[in-house]
């Protein structure tokens, strides 16, 4: 493991964020599906969340509830957490169980988040009007998958 990384995963072990995961593994995720950056993100440690993405940390990581690490900056309204997020490749329309980031910013009260999403996730439909459609249909692929799981 990256020696920058060690003290950002041994601080997740220590607070049983990540105890029982293989943490040679920088997408390593926790009995519910967090990865590391869902971790650092909920913790607002931007420097860690740099080194994550870096490392190869897969920012689009669907974990508990379907929610990926925007999600998760979004319901906190930390808007340096997100444009990092944005600019670093995490998918706009990634949908958790149902909400894409937009409306879990929307409804927390996070109307700034808004703001900043709006423009990008505009850019990126007239770019590619059906990218709403392949966001539901990755989101369907999920649950399928879940319950295949559970069969």
């Amino acid at each position: 493991m990256d020696s920058q990384l060690e003290p950002i995963f041994s601080r997740l072990r220590e607070t049983c964020d990540l105890a029982e995961a293989d943490c040679s593994d920088v997408n390593a995720c926790c009995s519910h599906g967090d990865n590391a950056l869902h971790f650092v993100v909920r913790r607002r440690d931007v420097s860690a969340a740099k080194a994550l993405i870096d490392a190869g940390v897969d920012v689009n990581k669907a974990g508990d509830f379907g929610y990926t690490p925007l999600h998760v900056a979004c319901m906190q309204g930390d808007r340096q957490m997100v444009k990092l997020l944005v600019d670093q490749g995490a998918d706009l329309f990634a949908l958790s169980e149902g909400d894409a980031p937009f409306a879990a910013a929307r409804r927390a009260g996070h109307d700034h988040i808004c703001d900043l999403l709006g423009p990008s996730m505009a850019q990126a439909q007239s770019l590619d009007p059906k990218t709403w459609v392949r966001a539901r249909i990755a989101r369907l692929r999920r649950e399928i998958a879940d319950l295949e799981k559970k069969v």
